[in-house]
């Protein structure tokens, strides 16, 4: 689940009022791209950006001037240029929903988006008495904002919102599970993380993340999504080959690797054709996992857990961009 989306439903099911700020629609230069959103709230928190700079502040204060008049729904247009202190050139379309107890029913469809992957369109009227936005019916007509011009700003408007999950699972949960989590959960991911030792996970993880403590990891190993990335680093050698092999008997996985040297991604690729596996099968582990060093070499600092996990991360996304570039331009 996306930071923005969990926010809103939290906040929601707590009655608690904030504005949901969203791009509705880019031309141009843009530090960020459609899709692209925040959450607002009455003690002034944000979560999620939708890129920082004179933009995001400029549409924070209006999100606070919303909540203190009760104001229900804009859809502005913004130059991003000298006037508003950007330079990029363009002009971005934004939306701007206030959320409470009585939008509970749309966040939920939202959170659902966000889980299920699909389009949602969501019919927003300032001017409602009642809830002003609703989730249309597929062949029910209405209002698209992308098809405005960049200067038109209304208070009725529809949002074609996009999302396709990204399912990460990551086993083990040591130094270096640890930190590629917490950066994993800066990207559109769904994670969950699998570990047999009890109490291994820290607290205040974001809600992107799920831990499963399990006695038995290689069990988990059928209720992982097809197309699901998967990454091993748990404490043991041998838990890693067992994990290794249940992974690539499957054939609707995503990519497969596991955390060491060549030397264990020798050892292990040996080990899993003694056991039957079919070449292919075997040629798909991922060992060793990340991007490789610029010169190739493996110096210490390159072992460092957090040089680690950025290097997997970063490998793991230009992946993902490859196969679905317009699923993680435009997130829920």
């Amino acid at each position: 689940m996306t930071p923005s989306a969990a926010c809103l439903l939290d906040l929601a099911r707590a009655g608690r009022p904030a504005v949901w700020v969203r791009i509705e629609q880019v031309r141009g230069s843009a530090p960020r791209e459609p899709g692209a959103s925040m959450v607002v709230d009455a003690g002034g928190r944000v979560a999620g950006t939708i890129g920082g700079g004179h933009l995001e502040f400029q549409a924070i204060d209006e999100a606070r001037r919303m909540l203190a008049l009760g104001a229900r729904a804009r859809l502005r247009a913004v130059a991003l240029g000298p006037s508003l202190g950007q330079c990029c050139g363009g002009a971005v379309r934004l939306s701007l929903r206030r959320v409470d107890a009585g939008e509970l029913a749309w966040v939920e469809a939202l959170v659902a988006l966000d889980r299920d992957g699909g389009t949602l369109r969501l019919a927003t009227d300032a001017g409602a008495r009642g809830p002003h936005t609703r989730v249309l019916g597929p062949d029910e007509p209405a209002d698209d904002p992308s098809a405005r011009s960049a200067d038109d700003e209304a208070d009725r408007f529809v949002s074609s919102v996009r999302a396709a999950p990204w399912p990460v699972w990551v086993f083990g949960a040591g130094h270096v599970g640890d930190a590629l989590v917490r950066v994993l959960a800066t990207l559109p991911a769904g994670i969950v993380w699998v570990d047999p030792r009890s109490a291994p996970f820290p607290a205040g993880l974001p809600p992107a993340v799920v831990c499963v403590e399990s006695d038995s990891p290689v069990h988990e190993v059928r209720s992982i999504p097809p197309g699901a990335d998967v990454l091993v680093m748990t404490h043991s050698h041998a838990l890693d080959l067992e994990l290794c092999a249940a992974l690539l008997a499957r054939e609707d996985l995503g990519s497969v690797g596991v955390i060491g040297s060549t030397t264990k991604a020798a050892r292990f690729r040996a080990a899993l054709a003694r056991r039957g596996l079919h070449p292919d099968r075997v040629a798909r582990l991922q060992c060793p996992i990340g991007t490789p060093a610029v010169d190739g070499s493996r110096r210490a600092l390159d072992r460092h857990p957090g040089a680690i996990a950025v290097s997997v991360a970063f490998a793991l996304w230009q992946r993902r961009r490859r196969l679905e570039p317009a699923a993680v331009r435009e997130p829920a």
